[in-house]
């Protein structure tokens, strides 16, 4: 009589499926000790065929025989108790949550390392750069590039009452034969000095982009069409009522029969007595919308402006003023009134349900 381990028929079909199927390399050794020893095969066989010690052989029978198949998956050892408790998950949370000079510090971000050091002083417990990184994840925390905000100069309850207002515009402007165009107006300034954007290089190795001796810009002014993202623009030398008024004709001209809804903000340079003038006379081809004082993100073409700056204008020095309106022009070439390229801009629900 042989002093292995007999297995039923249903014991060794589960051990069998169990082995063939799992993805732990010690699972997998456990099932071919059992069904290696219902074969007849002795502990030191079994151990040479495996590539373990007897000792791990008779560690594994001795746990079927107790726990039976249940018993041949390993236990995860729970290991030494976190540090990180939920207090100190709760300081972590807090800290990253706190700006560093409201805590006396001389200085505005949060690093790793200064989190480490300022956790390490309020609780006692230390844990490296790595840990805190970890940690941060762990606790849904992440890196963002903060934006810029007009809350607290801008009036709240005049932002929510436009923020209104445009959505009703924009959901007129979609539907068939809408009888107004929507324009989203804004001018923008582009330099010879080169705006600067992030790019691959070596590690160690920080790019470098040449800048001219003497600056020289240009003033764009734009309007893009909520309704189909064509975008009608002029070029001038400042920002003045004179260039506006000239982008003014120019818009109207393009939609000739049909009536515009201009949505503009306020600047100086939009209330001479000429442009007030102009827009009394022809209020049957085009009329503005005001938008509050301090509300330029619900100004759809600002977004357009950031583009163009990220994916054309950056990092180069053109030779000359006329380069760059060129490459300008390029760059909206390549995109005006291509829906399906303009994503960074109507990315609203009703714009993406019309589009599609």
């Amino acid at each position: 009589m042989r002093n292995g381990i007999r297995l039923k028929n249903r014991q060794f079909d589960e051990l069998d499926s169990l082995r063939n199927t799992t993805a732990s390399a010690d699972i997998y050794r456990n099932c071919s000790v059992i069904l290696l020893s219902d074969g007849g095969h002795t502990i030191p066989g079994i151990a040479e065929i495996l590539g373990c010690s007897p000792e791990t052989v008779k560690r594994v029978r001795k746990l079927f025989r107790q726990g039976g198949i249940a018993a041949l998956t390993p236990k995860v050892s729970s290991g030494r108790p976190s540090q990180a408790t939920p207090s100190f998950l709760d300081a972590l949370a807090e800290a990253v949550c706190t700006p560093p000079q409201d805590l006396g510090y001389g200085f505005a971000t949060w690093s790793t390392a200064r989190l480490a050091a300022h956790l390490a002083k309020e609780t006692g417990i230390h844990f490296s750069n790595d840990q805190i990184r970890r940690l941060l994840h762990q606790e849904g925390f992440s890196v963002h590039r903060p934006k810029h905000t007009m809350k607290g100069k801008r009036d709240e309850a005049a932002y929510e009452k436009a923020k209104g207002q445009l959505r009703r515009l924009k959901k007129k402007a979609l539907i068939k034969d809408a009888p107004e165009a929507l324009i989203f107006q804004d001018e923008v300034e582009i330099h010879r000095h080169p705006a600067l954007a992030r790019i691959w290089a070596p590690v160690g190795c920080q790019p470098e982009v040449p800048a001219p001796g003497k600056n020289e810009k240009k003033v764009i002014y734009g309007g893009v069409d909520y309704a189909t993202g064509k975008t009608t623009y002029t070029v001038a030398d400042t920002k003045s009522g004179v260039h506006f008024l000239a982008f003014l004709i120019a818009l109207v001209a393009a939609y000739a029969g049909r009536k515009i809804r201009l949505i503009c903000d306020n600047g100086r340079f939009h209330h001479t007595k000429a442009v007030e003038q102009w827009l009394a006379e022809h209020q049957d081809q085009i009329e503005i919308f005001w938008l509050p004082p301090y509300c330029p993100s619900l100004n759809l073409i600002e977004r357009l402006w950031g583009h163009m700056k990220r994916t054309v204008l950056a990092n180069v020095l053109y030779e000359t003023i006329a380069d760059l309106v060129a490459a300008f022009r390029k760059g909206m070439q390549r995109i005006n009134g291509r829906k399906e390229l303009m994503s960074f801009i109507f990315n609203h629900d009703d714009a993406q349900k019309k589009a599609g």
